[in-house]
């Protein structure tokens, strides 16, 4: 995709440039040099020569052109201060075995030293890290097959550089890992502002929902980590949305985190670039700059931002500054939800902040206020054909009127038959998997019993309340259907038969249960970075990352979460000195030692029951008090409310020491290898708190003790990664890694039941992955192509008070194609396929949820006329039902569910002239299983968006459409044990934004 930035290197011919090169050469002509009287100041980080290259164009204002395979591999050191360009390009090319010379008074272009100079042997220039010393610019200038310039939009796709993926500086093409990236340039272009958006441009970034709260990011069908400027986040799945707006690049790693990094996932990590992070740019900024931008679209889409930056001295030190705000007020597809938040980021840039340590630090706050939804009673027949299965619960649960439903009023109005417990609830029941009594094996999904009848408490209550039954039909059926472990089913679960029926339903209706999930996000860094000698670099990063949120609503769960993270990392990275190792050898080496604190708490209530809500009922479908819940939040009163089910605190620490080496020869082969150790001391705590499974009808609930545990456990990381490059631009790889991962959970807690695991708080993954990258016609195109399989180990808290943690052990696999082509630098096309799958190894807790069909209950018709009058499904919509699926069927219900097994995007952008430009895309995703169970499918989506933008000088315009074609589409929820609730996914919508630079 496009990369304007105004030093980026362009994949372009540049025609005039070249025909003006070649024909000074063979007159033998010599250009005068002009005068560069003026100073100017500069900050370029040690690093790639393209990138420093990149830097001095921008800061010099001078352009540069180059053949690629000049600067492939080689390195710069740091320049900061005030200098005249030349002096800066003269340090930048020392030692490099590159000259230059000037083309006119704008451009200088960039040569091989000749033979005859008297240097040391040249070599190939793709060799990595060789170079002969000096820079004299000779008077003329040789031929050139192809260049590059600074100050245009587009850089070679397999040149970018990343300093992050493995934790050297490695462009796309070297690196032996999938490695995607999403430029600012993209991320404002196309649009791209949410975790759903990135699926656009980046394969295997599929991420299901948890109440369609995007904050989490799933790589290859499981939960990423997320980092900020290299350091790793808190967990933001169903706290916080993650908005990427703010964002000023996006990298995307799969597979586990390099071993310099600390312990992480396996299926990929994140590092996410801050708008904010330009104050290193302010550093050089001849002065005040900075932008304002508005949007609006459908569904009143509103949203502001704005940024600035500065350069300052300091005591004779070069610094700047970076600030950034944005600001939403925006309703949704969904009616009821909307979209509130506030982010502001500020950093500065130091130079010789303390002796030769360069100062970077920032901090970023965000407020999150939205809700969750999903669209629930979900059945096939809704997703083919959007009939909704309409009705309200038939017994009213709000006995004291006081507008929603507590503890008590569950059990006085839906009591239970014996003892209370886990799977005993007045709108929660276990039921049994039925078995074949002539076989004895379990029957299979489908093919359960259908047994006549309503449930006895129901026929109880009709026989009672007549009018709810006005034609009987119901009454005749008799005392029926299956039953659950208890023997009875509560009348809490029944809907009422004067209400239940079937309409079309309106997709904008999706359940709001979560009123408000009001989160405060803020964190802090202090980074410390010595890089002047990029044969020697030092760098302290410390990270402090804050999340408290309150999640009040309309079911039994009500939650306050309060997590804290603080991080010290320190990293040196050294190149061996030639001198010590034999001529066909490069080596480089980087080295950590980390420590990390993670501290949470939670409190919360209840549980969830979903099904209640009528969305195409009464009010709009809107909530009543038989349907509205007290929680903890707003009502812990065991008499009238919802009493705190979960009190809990965790603290962890981490120290880990880790190292990585880059043996390169000269040959093309690359051999990357690191090691880690962690160890990790661990403390949990569960106060007292409610037991709603316990007790007796009369005198439900009790009260669970103090409960606390410690210890302490480790382990290893380690990667290996083989390379070679071969002719026309190839590069296979092959790489197997593995990672050790604390099994702390979605709120970042370690649960007593996981500190005490017999197999301890630290799990283990592994990889296998090999791939062939290439850079191809004149590195216009870059294509990757992989083929992985990971397996990851988790410890999960028991769903029962009194139970045990249980372990998960999951396999995934596939293969995925990248490809970006950037035949001039008007137009450039990208594209990408996967197809990956992943099943359950080992679950030692199978359970899954089943409507009422499902379940073997039957539909109810009318005898005159066979028409439906009360579904099955509507025995079991008030309450919520769970069952344990037979060991001897795992094996038939081992895939995991929810991400499609095959996806496909493309993007294409052009630049039409007169400042207008043109993008258009599109992804398809094949169809998904909704549950474990595989009994919904979600069917497969063609997606496409397209917009159109127009630049002229300091503003900025741009249409974007989104789902143009109005396609509906859904995604599975986070959790594959329920097929009732799945998130319907935004219709055709358009944006207007319009920017000004200053």
């Amino acid at each position: 995709m496009p990369d304007t930035r105004s030093g980026g290197r362009s994949s372009l011919f540049a025609g005039g440039l070249i025909i003006a090169a070649a024909t000074l050469n063979s007159v033998g002509y010599a250009l005068a040099e002009p005068p560069a009287t003026t100073t100017v100041t500069f900050d370029i980080p040690a690093g790639s020569l393209a990138d420093a290259l990149d830097r001095f164009g921008e800061q010099s204002g001078l352009q540069v052109a180059y053949d690629q395979d000049l600067v492939v591999g080689k390195r710069a050191a740091r320049v900061a201060g005030q200098f005249k360009a030349e002096i800066v390009l003269d340090q930048l090319l020392s030692g490099s075995g590159i000259s230059w010379s000037y083309i006119n008074a704008k451009t200088v272009v960039l040569q091989s030293i000749p033979a005859a100079t008297p240097e040391p042997q040249q070599v190939d220039s793709s060799w990595r890290g060789q170079s002969a010393p000096g820079s004299p610019k000779p008077a003329g200038v040789t031929q050139l097959s192809e260049v590059r310039v600074t100050a245009s939009h587009w850089p070679s796709p397999a040149g970018q550089v990343s300093d992050f993926a493995l934790g050297f500086n490695k462009s796309l093409l070297e690196t032996p890992r999938t490695v995607s990236t999403i430029s600012g340039e993209q991320l404002n272009l196309q649009g791209i502002s949410t975790i759903e958006d990135m699926l656009r441009v980046v394969p295997g970034t599929f991420t299901t929902t948890r109440y369609d709260l995007q904050g989490g990011i799933n790589v290859r069908s499981v939960a990423a980590d997320v980092y900020f400027r290299g350091m790793k986040r808190l967990t933001f799945q169903g706290h916080a949305r993650t908005d990427l707006v703010a964002m000023n690049s996006l990298e995307i790693v799969e597979g586990p985190p390099s071993p310099i990094y600390g312990m992480g996932a396996m299926g990929g990590y994140v590092n996410m670039t801050p708008k904010s992070a330009r104050a290193q740019s302010g550093a050089y900024l001849p002065e005040l700059q900075g932008f304002v931008e508005a949007s609006y679209g459908s569904y009143q889409n509103r949203m502001a931002q704005a940024g600035l930056g500065q350069p300052y001295s300091l005591e004779g030190k070069q610094g700047g500054y970076y600030l950034y705000a944005l600001a939403e007020n925006s309703d949704d597809f969904v009616e009821q939800v909307g979209v509130r938040q506030k982010i502001i980021q500020a950093s500065t840039s130091l130079n010789n902040f303390v002796g030769p340590f360069r100062l970077e630090s920032g901090v970023q706050y965000q407020n999150s206020n939205t809700s969750g939804s999903y669209m629930n009673r979900g059945t096939q027949d809704l997703v083919d054909h959007g009939r909704y299965i309409t009705g309200s619960p038939l017994v009213s649960l709000d006995s004291n009127g006081d507008g929603r439903i507590g503890f008590l009023d569950e059990h006085r109005n839906s009591p239970v038959v014996g003892a209370v417990s886990s799977g005993n609830q007045p709108l929660l029941q276990y039921y049994a998997w039925p078995i074949n009594a002539a076989t004895g094996m379990p029957y299979p999904l489908g093919q359960f019993p259908v047994k006549a009848g309503i449930p006895q408490s129901m026929l109880d209550y009709l026989n009672q309340h007549p009018e709810a039954d006005p034609t009987g039909q119901l009454r005749v059926q008799g005392a029926g259907g299956p039953l659950p472990i208890s023997g009875h089913l509560p009348a809490g679960f029944v809907l009422d038969p004067r209400t239940v029926g079937y309409t079309q339903v309106n997709w904008h209706r999706n359940g709001a249960f979560e009123r408000r999930q009001d989160a405060d996000v803020w964190l802090y860094y202090f980074d410390l970075i010595d890089d002047a000698n990029p044969e020697f670099t030092t760098k302290n990063q410390v990270f402090l990352d804050n999340l408290t949120q309150t999640k009040d609503s309309y079911l039994p769960y009500g939650e306050f979460l309060d997590m804290h993270a603080l991080e010290d990392k320190l990293t040196v990275t050294r190149r061996v000195p030639a001198l010590l190792l034999p001529a066909w050898l490069h080596v480089d080496g980087s080295g950590s030692l980390r420590y990390r604190l993670t501290r949470a708490a939670i409190i919360s209530s209840g549980d969830d029951f979903d099904y209640r809500q009528d969305v195409m009922g009464p009010n709009a479908g809107r909530l009543y008090p038989n349907t509205s819940f007290w929680n903890w939040v707003d009502n812990p009163s065991y008499a009238t409310g919802a009493p705190a089910t979960i009190n809990r605190k965790s603290s962890y620490d981490e120290f880990g020491a880790g190292m990585m080496v880059d043996l390169n020869a000269r040959s093309g082969t690359d051999l990357l290898a690191g090691g880690r150790w962690d160890g990790a001391q661990a403390s949990g705590r569960d106060y007292q708190r409610f037991n709603q499974g316990a007790g007796t009808p009369a005198a439900p609930g009790g009260w669970l003790p103090y409960d606390s545990a410690g210890g302490w456990n480790s382990g290893t990381s380690w990667s290996l990664s083989l390379s070679q490059k071969l002719p026309y631009g190839l590069h296979p790889y092959v790489t197997i890694a593995q990672s050790a991962r604390v099994l702390d959970d979605i709120n970042d807690v370690l649960s007593v039941p996981i500190i005490n695991a017999p197999g301890g708080f630290v799990g283990t993954s592994h990889l296998k992955e090999a791939g062939i990258k290439a850079s191809l016609f004149d590195d216009r195109l870059y294509a990757a192509t992989s083929v992985f399989q990971q397996t990851r180990t988790d410890v999960a808290p028991p769903s029962s008070p009194a139970g045990s943690a249980y372990v998960t052990r999951t396999r995934a696999g596939g293969v995925e194609t990248q490809l970006r082509w950037a035949p001039s630098k008007r137009y450039e096309l990208d594209g990408y396929a996967l197809y990956q799958t992943s099943k359950y190894l080992l679950n030692s807790q199978e359970m899954v949820e089943l409507n009422g069909r499902e379940l073997g209950f039957k539909d109810v018709t009318d005898p005159a006329t066979g028409k439906v009058i009360y579904p099955a499904e509507a025995f079991l919509y008030g309450g919520r039902t769970l069952m344990t699926i037979p060991p001897s069927l795992l094996g038939r219900y081992s895939k995991r569910t929810g991400d499609p097994e095959r996806q496909f995007g493309l993007n294409a952008f052009a630049l039409l002239g007169r400042g207008f430009g043109f993008h258009a895309g599109g992804t398809w995703l094949s169809s998904t299983y909704l549950d474990r169970l595989q009994s919904v499918v979600l069917p497969s989506s063609l997606v496409f968006n397209a917009g159109l933008s127009w630049d002229m000088q300091r503003l900025h315009f741009k249409l974007n459409g989104y789902n143009i074609g109005n396609e509906l589409y859904f995604r599975a929820r986070s959790t594959d044990a329920s097929n009732n609730m799945a998130t319907v996914l935004p219709g055709q919508r358009v944006e207007f934004s319009a920017k000004v630079d200053f």
